[in-house]
């Protein structure tokens, strides 16, 4: 049985913006092969070729790296040989997925339940795609930038990721072996997640209604869904997160004295503990509720309409504003939170000023408030008079 087969270079297509590479399969060590595992790895040589930005130098480079791998395999280089096979046994603390699984322990102590469970599937499936590869006999410090590359392609085409949830999987990756990294002092001195390249993706922005689908949506639901109006309304008035924060808002959040509305650490943003004004229009209508007759501990939003010990689930409003979209005829990318971009348009054209604007929607700086009113189409400054010739 051949030592290596299958050396093979790959230009992409000509495409420079790509990853260019010279590959090779290797027989695995019997120490390190799995019981009717696979008998061959591949590696994949990226150095000295992507560094290059002609394909003409790339193309010449590619061919001169793939001689000189042929020359190093032929002269009997063994690319196991730099591992101790030792090294590799499941039992190691080092071992790859012992790590994702102490890692993820980890992650789960201090990560919201919403923001862990997407973590947890992707680095999930990074552990058993090297599994099905016959690496996870590996070390952490072994996983190479070529392993990871070759992962999230894989995934890419087999889950159909979209280019947004490509960067997502190669985040958690960085952020996992960083962890190691910058806390482990003998598990990794890099992390060869940082040179891979992301993906470009179309921001879409934020997207709020104008004002003939703003009337037709509220007076849509107000007719025909008067929970999902009311829940509509605070959104509009608060600016809250319709399932992060306002679905799990309790009566004890609201002080009507202070005109004032809390959203506790754990649900918000930022994970701090952040304050929403009241205005007058908003007062008016949390007032008509008579909040006092409730157990301060109870969620303002329930399936029973009404405040009690249970929240909705996530996604049940949204789940409500589908039949609303179609019946309005909304074919564009707007959602339940483009009631919070309304609120904020709204307020800009009122002339509000941008000070109590960025108290409503807790940006940290004027500038954040500038980037969000910015992506949707609101450019604050001087007017700009134009004198144009008639032609």
């Amino acid at each position: 049985m051949p030592t290596y087969k299958l050396i093979n270079s790959y230009d992409a297509g000509g495409d420079i913006t790509k990853e260019w590479f010279v590959s090779y399969h290797y027989l695995i060590p019997e120490e390190l092969r799995k019981p009717n595992g696979k008998m061959y790895e591949r590696f994949k040589v990226f150095n000295t070729i992507n560094c290059l930005h002609t394909k003409k130098e790339r193309t010449a480079q590619l061919k001169l790296v793939k001689t000189g791998i042929t020359e190093l395999l032929e002269a009997g280089f063994n690319p196991y040989e730099k591992y101790l096979y030792s090294d590799h046994s499941y039992s190691e603390k080092y071992n790859i997925c012992k790590c994702i699984d102490e890692y993820l322990l980890f992650a789960k102590s201090y990560l919201k339940k919403n923001s862990y469970g997407p973590y947890e599937d992707r680095l999930l499936v990074f552990k058993n795609y090297l599994i099905d590869q016959n690496i996870d006999h590996k070390r952490i410090d072994q996983i190479t930038k070529e392993n990871i590359f070759d992962f999230v392609n894989y995934a890419k085409i087999n889950r159909e990721l979209s280019n947004k949830t490509y960067n997502l999987y190669l985040q958690a990756i960085h952020t996992f072996l960083q962890f190691f990294k910058e806390n482990k002092s003998d598990y990794l001195k890099e992390n060869v997640c940082s040179g891979i390249k992301r993906l470009p993706v179309q921001k879409k922005g934020n997207l709020p209604f104008n004002n003939r689908l703003f009337s037709l949506v509220l007076e849509r639901m107000k007719e025909h869904t008067p929970y999902l109006y009311q829940f509509s309304r605070f959104i509009y008035y608060s600016c809250m997160r319709p399932d992060a924060e306002l679905r799990l808002l309790k009566i004890g959040d609201i002080d009507l004295h202070r005109r004032l509305i809390q959203v506790p650490s754990e649900n918000s943003k930022k994970n701090t503990t952040q304050y929403i004004p009241i205005d007058d229009e908003f007062l008016s209508i949390l007032s008509e509720l008579d909040l006092d007759r409730y157990n301060k501990h109870y969620y303002l939003f329930t399936k029973d309409g009404m405040p009690g010990p249970n929240p909705v689930y996530e996604g049940y409003f949204r789940k409500m504003f589908i039949p609303v979209k179609e019946a309005c005829g909304i074919s564009r990318g707007e959602t339940l939170y483009s009631f919070k971009h309304t609120r904020c348009i709204h307020l800009v054209e009122d002339g509000e000023k941008l000070h109590n604007i960025i108290k409503l929607t807790r940006h940290k700086t004027l500038a954040e408030l500038m980037d969000y009113l910015k992506d949707m189409g609101v450019i604050l400054g001087d007017e700009v008079k134009l004198k144009s010739r008639s032609i």
